[in-house]
């Protein structure tokens, strides 16, 4: 019930202030384990995209934040994953794993923080990785604008458009992957994720799409 309060008032909230808008979300599966794999650009992403992902989604969030009193209330209950930063957080991974058993999607950053400058940094393979360990699919996703709606160091700026963009599902072999095969399936989700991409969100160095 909180879940879905908050992701209503989010959704207008977001729709009414930036203009959000959604691409794709029929692509996100309706069942089954499935980690939504986004760029990030901003404090706004999570709630951007939890708000229009047809599932309920678990993030992971900063431990501190959970120290404060409304907040270490309200983020288990809107499936928010501690996790200190810093660290690798082994808790962190096994609570994502835990979160997707249990039915809901996972949503993570595989830039493992927000870009600076706006384009798309390279992709870590913690998505691979517990894809592999779960079955999960992993949905792309990209995301335009929240760099402008709230910019890193700054405070947030209204009706800058924010646009949320669901690729098509991967669904990476029914076999172990090694460090190799995990690296691959990390660069495939990354050109995916640069694909759905505005040109001025991508660097040079990004992977080409697959298939290009």
């Amino acid at each position: 019930m909180v879940y879905a309060i908050c992701k209503a008032l989010a959704y207008f909230l977001l729709r009414v202030l930036f203009g959000l808008r959604v691409e794709g979300a029929e692509r996100v599966p309706k069942d089954g384990p499935v980690i939504l794999a986004s760029n990030h650009l901003s404090f706004l992403d999570p709630i951007a995209v939890g708000s229009v992902c047809p599932r309920p989604v678990a993030f992971i969030a900063r431990a501190d934040i959970f120290r404060y009193p409304v907040l270490s209330w309200l983020l288990p209950r809107v499936y928010a994953i501690p996790v200190e930063r810093g660290t690798s957080d082994l808790g962190a991974v096994k609570a994502a794993i835990r979160a997707l058993k249990e039915g809901l999607a996972f949503g993570i950053f595989p830039e493992g923080q927000r870009s600076r400058t706006g384009k798309l940094e390279p992709f870590k393979s913690g998505a691979a990785s517990i894809a592999m360990r779960t079955g999960a699919k992993i949905v792309p996703v990209a995301i335009t604008g929240s760099d402008k709606a709230w910019p890193v160091g700054h405070a947030p700026r209204l009706r800058r458009n924010i646009k949320v963009v669901f690729g098509d599902p991967i669904t990476l072999p029914d076999k172990k992957l090694d460090h190799q095969g995990l690296e691959e399936v990390t660069r495939q989700l990354e050109a995916m994720v640069a694909a759905l991409l505005p040109p001025e969100y991508v660097s040079k160095g990004n992977s080409a799409p697959v298939g290009s």
